[in-house]
């Protein structure tokens, strides 16, 4: 009995710290390509991404941010769980709550720029 006891212990440790520690990760290299304003860009599935190029003062904020190479031209995009985060604290929440998520999101990479692929 004390053997079987250990034996459960031990199988729920494991099944416990496995569970913690291997969180789902977002897989943005699955692509899909959108035409907006003429042009052809590639943003990950799975994405909501903006219909119109990113002006000066959003590729400020986005740099501030933490977000890389967003250029003049590019569409901005994030991952519908990002996006309907910021949503959650647009309605309810603090700019300062909006910017940890934007901070968070371009550490994991779940927020970003994508540049034309054709110049078209």
């Amino acid at each position: 009995m004390k053997m079987l006891k250990v034996a459960v212990l031990s199988g729920l440790a494991v099944l416990v710290a496995g569970c913690s520690t291997n969180e789902p990760s977002v897989n943005t290299a699955k692509q899909i390509v959108t035409l907006e304003n003429g042009k052809q860009y590639s943003v990950p599935v799975g994405a909501s991404y903006t219909k119109g190029p990113v002006t000066k003062g959003v590729i400020k904020r986005y740099t501030e941010m933490g977000v890389p190479g967003c250029q003049e031209g590019d569409i901005t995009w994030e991952m519908y769980s990002v996006a309907n985060a910021i949503n959650a604290v647009m309605r309810e929440g603090t700019k300062d709550e909006g910017i940890t998520i934007i901070e968070k999101a371009a550490k994991e990479g779940t927020i970003g720029c994508a540049s034309p692929v054709s110049q078209k």
